[in-house]
C-alpha cells in the first residue's frame, strides 16, 4: 500500500474491511513498523504533540493547533504534526498555511523554529511521503480508516509525551495504550461526550492517563478544571473564514468565552502533560494567564513573523 503497488480499489477495500470489524492492536502496530521505516524521522525532541484523529465531524475550531500556540506560550514546548482537514472547515496544515507558512519545510527548519519559539509544525505528507500514495483509496473510502488512527502515533520528532484526541468509538484507553507502547513517557488521550476528538467545555469528556508504567481513566468536565460549560452550538464554525477567526481570537483572548475556555481546556492538559502543570486544572489557569496577559498573541505574532507573512495573519485579524 505504501510502495504503491496496491491499486487504489484493493486499497480501499481492504482500509473498509478493517474499519469495519475494527483493526487490531497488531494491525495498527504492523502499520506503524511500515510507516517508519518510509518516513523522514528527526529527534527525540524534547516536546509534546497535540493533535486529534481526525474526521469527527463535529464542525469545531481548530482546537488542538490554538491550544498548542497558548501551551507553548505557557511553558512548554510542542512539535506538532497534523495534515490537512478531513472534515472539518480547517485542519492544522490549513490553518498554518493560511499564515504563510511553508508546508513543505523539512526537519531541519522544524528543529530550529521549535528552538525559537517552542513550537513547530510539520506537515504529514512532508515527513510521510509513502502515505500520499493511499490517499486517494482513503478519498475512495469515504470514511476514517487505520490512517486516522495511527497518524498521531506516527510523530516525526519522537516526542517523549502526547495528548491525543481520539473517536469515542476508539476509546481513550486503547489510544493511550498504543501510545506507551510506542515509547511515550506520558500519554493522554480525550474524547467529549458528544463526540469531538478534543475537550471541550459543551459537555463531560472521558480521558486515559498512562504515565511511569501506572494507568488511570475517568471523566473531566469543564466545573472540573474552573471553566464555565457551554452549549455545544457556540464550538461550531462555517467555513474556513470563520474558523480562522476562532483559532486567531481564542489565542489573542478576542474569541467569545466558549472558544477561548475549550483552547485552554486542551492547552492545560498539555501542560499537564508536559509536566509543566501539576494537574489539568492548574494548566488550565496557566493557560487563560497567558491569553489574558497577551503573552500567547506575543507567541503566534512571532512565530508568524519566522515562518509565515504577518500581513496574512493582520488580515484574519481584521475580519
Amino acid at each position: 500500500m505504501l510502495s504503491g503497488r496496491m491499486d487504489e480499489e484493493r486499497c480501499a477495500r481492504l482500509l473498509l474491511e478493517m474499519a469495519g470489524r475494527g483493526e487490531t492492536d497488531g494491525e495498527l502496530l504492523g502499520m506503524l513498523d511500515a510507516l517508519d521505516e518510509l518516513a523522514c524521522r528527526w529527534g527525540p525532541a524534547d516536546a509534546i504533540d497535540m493533535c486529534g484523529t481526525g474526521g469527527d465531524g463535529a464542525g469545531t475550531f481548530n482546537v488542538s493547533t490554538a491550544a498548542s500556540f497558548v501551551a507553548a506560550a505557557s511553558g512548554c514546548a510542542v512539535a506538532k504534526h497534523g495534515n490537512r482537514s478531513s472534515s472539518g472547515a480547517c485542519g492544522s496544515a490549513d490553518v498554518f498555511e493560511s499564515l504563510g507558512c511553508d508546508l513543505g519545510a523539512g526537519p531541519e527548519r522544524a528543529a530550529q523554529l521549535l528552538g525559537r519559539h517552542r513550537i513547530c509544525f510539520m506537515f504529514a505528507p512532508r515527513f510521510h511521503p509513502a502515505v500520499g500514495r493511499a490517499a486517494g483509496a482513503r478519498r475512495r473510502a469515504g470514511r476514517r480508516t487505520a490512517f486516522n488512527i495511527i497518524g498521531p502515533l506516527a510523530n516525526p520528532a519522537r516526542v517523549a509525551s502526547q495528548l491525543v484526541g481520539v473517536d469515542p468509538r476508539f476509546g481513550p484507553e486503547r489510544m493511550a495504550r498504543l501510545l506507551a507502547g510506542r515509547g511515550a513517557e506520558t500519554a493522554m488521550a480525550v474524547c467529549s461526550g458528544d463526540g469531538a476528538d478534543e475537550l471541550v467545555t459543551s459537555c463531560a469528556c472521558r480521558y486515559a492517563l498512562v504515565s511511569g508504567g501506572a494507568s488511570e481513566s475517568g471523566t473531566v468536565s469543564p466545573e472540573d478544571v474552573g471553566l464555565q460549560r457551554c452549549g455545544a452550538r457556540e464550538l461550531r464554525v462555517s467555513g474556513r473564514a470563520e474558523a480562522l477567526a476562532a483559532f486567531v481570537g481564542a489565542i489573542d483572548g478576542t474569541a467569545p468565552r466558549a472558544v477561548r475556555e475549550t483552547a485552554a481546556f486542551n492547552a492545560g492538559a498539555g501542560l499537564f502533560v508536559a509536566g509543566a502543570a501539576g494537574s489539568v486544572k492548574e494548566g488550565v489557569q496557566m493557560s487563560l494567564e497567558a491569553v489574558g496577559c497577551g503573552a500567547a498573541a506575543k507567541k503566534l505574532d512571532a512565530f508568524v513573523a519566522d515562518a509565515g507573512k504577518p500581513e496574512l495573519l493582520e488580515a484574519i485579524r481584521d475580519g
